[in-house]
């Protein structure tokens, strides 16, 4: 079962992300924007999408809870008394509300308000609310919220847009867009994960599976920098060429979202350690960790990172990964570039592992 729950999340977050990128650019002029064509099935198979996947979560504590309690009084519990069973009714109701709005081409507004509202609820889900109610609650909204609304419009423009009119239209306002956005995720993101790692546990955590997680999370999201650069700045220029076709190097921003997307699924089925050296006594260090750095973890109150030719050596060459992705723009395909984004962040995982010291 836990294999399965990150990539119900993984899609739930795609799909929640497809929908908020239909809904905004409606809210765009025509002649803003490239040609984009949804069929409406697609958008109503995504919103029914979202009641299923996102009983991911509500599935994953109503199987924690069963072999105590029985499988009847559980979903019951669940579905009544815990914060993911309440949330995923709402969501399930606002999606419905969306379908019927869809359905009969109904307002932008109203599918905008339907959205949020179904945003909200996963806010009010997540592990900061149930810790700090209105705090995780708007932060966790907010950081979601504009995850999907950036992540949602390269979806539509990189995968569902015809020709290149418009091109340098879109750029002018969606660069901005994008830049503000990604300001504010990373600062809403530091700040939620605040609520469970404090900066001065966070390379201790490294030993533990959600550690690890939020580790390959935060190197993922280095390369996505790099490509919107690309997308943002190299690609305006390019487009005086009429030769140059910018689709693919979106798209490869767009997976490497995507992983980002698998990576935060994952994370949502693990414990927030929020001890790390209690949390390390109590269930132990991730197995994978202790393989590769050659010994039983049993406390971290020495963790620290120690610098040796190897790491050095790692961390060079991933950075190395990261400069050839500017080099190659038009010199190579966008799908070369999205691999060496995929080396920089194995090599420079490794390269950090190798340096922990316990």
């Amino acid at each position: 079962m836990n294999f399965l729950i990150p990539i119900t999340e993984f899609g739930s977050y795609l799909l929640f992300s497809f929908l908020v990128g239909h809904v905004a650019l409606q809210f765009v002029p025509q002649a803003n924007k490239p040609e984009i064509n949804i069929a409406k099935p697609v958008l109503l198979l995504s919103t029914l999408g979202i009641i299923i996947l996102s009983l991911g979560p509500v599935v994953q504590v109503i199987s924690y809870f069963q072999e105590g309690v029985g499988l009847a009084l559980a979903i019951r519990a669940v579905l009544i008394d815990f914060q993911v069973g309440k949330a995923w009714i709402f969501i399930g109701l606002m999606s419905t509300f969306l379908w019927i709005t869809l359905v009969l081409n109904g307002s932008k507004y109203l599918q905008a308000l339907w959205l949020f509202l179904m945003i909200t609820a996963v806010g009010y889900s997540s592990h900061a609310a149930s810790l700090s109610f209105w705090t995780g609650l708007v932060s966790h909204t907010v950081h979601f919220l504009l995850v999907t609304l950036w992540t949602g419009i390269l979806i539509h423009v990189a995968w569902f847009s015809k020709g290149q009119p418009n091109w340098s239209k879109f750029l002018i306002w969606f660069t901005p867009l994008a830049f503000g956005c990604f300001i504010i995720i990373i600062a809403s993101g530091l700040f939620l994960m605040f609520f469970v790692v404090e900066p001065k546990d966070y390379v201790k955590a490294w030993v533990l599976p959600y550690g690890q997680m939020l580790l390959l999370k935060h190197i993922s999201i280095i390369p996505i920098m790099v490509f919107a650069f690309i997308n943002s700045v190299l690609t305006r220029k390019s487009l005086k060429l009429s030769s140059f076709n910018p689709r693919p190097w979106i798209r490869g921003e767009s997976v490497l979202i995507f992983i980002v997307f698998y990576v935060t699924g994952i994370l949502g089925t693990l414990s927030p350690p929020h001890e790390v050296e209690f949390t390390v006594k109590s269930e132990g260090a991730s197995k994978w960790v202790e393989w590769l750095i050659g010994k039983e973890i049993l406390s971290t109150v020495q963790t620290g990172l120690t610098m040796s030719f190897q790491t050095v050596l790692l961390i060079m060459a991933s950075f190395l990964f990261l400069i050839l992705i500017l080099f190659s723009f038009k010199m190579i395909r966008p799908i070369i570039a999205v691999s060496l984004g995929v080396s920089f962040i194995i090599a420079l995982y490794f390269g950090l592992m190798f340096s922990l010291s316990i």
